[in-house]
């Protein structure tokens, strides 16, 4: 899966067969399931909130690739930045729809954590998580 292959070539993940690594494959598997099949509508204020902060005009565009393909670099990314200005009262209305696959705002707050060390750990090095990614 590209997502754990970027945040593995980042050096962010937490050692394999560890109850922390089990944490962030179950949490990645399961947020594409949330943002794909949620009807909740706070869910997908989230997400539609990410993609009109990214890609403006185009958001409806992005969502619509988002439901064919799944996660993309793209998605994380934006996912990663709405969350850094989530306001915590709208964090805690993910709770049910979150709930319906199982995570919760604690567990998209790690995978949101984990997305944005990658991205700072790739440019350290001089490196793009978008390439990454694709790779």
């Amino acid at each position: 899966m590209a997502v754990l292959a970027t945040l593995q070539d980042a050096n962010v993940l937490p050692p394999e067969g560890t109850p922390e690594a089990n944490r962030v494959i179950k949490s990645v598997i399961q947020f594409q399931s949330v943002f794909l099949k949620s009807s909740d509508p706070a869910v997908q204020t989230l997400l539609g909130h990410a993609f009109a902060a990214q890609k403006g005009s185009d958001a409806n565009e992005a969502a619509s690739r988002f439901r064919s393909t799944g996660w993309t670099s793209n998605t994380l990314e934006a996912l990663s930045e709405q969350w850094g200005v989530t306001a915590i009262d709208q964090r805690e209305r993910l709770t049910p729809g979150f709930g319906q696959f199982n995570v919760s705002p604690a567990d998209f707050d790690v995978l949101m954590g984990l997305v944005t060390k990658a991205r700072t750990a790739l440019e350290q090095r001089g490196q793009n998580m978008h390439q990454i990614f694709a790779q």
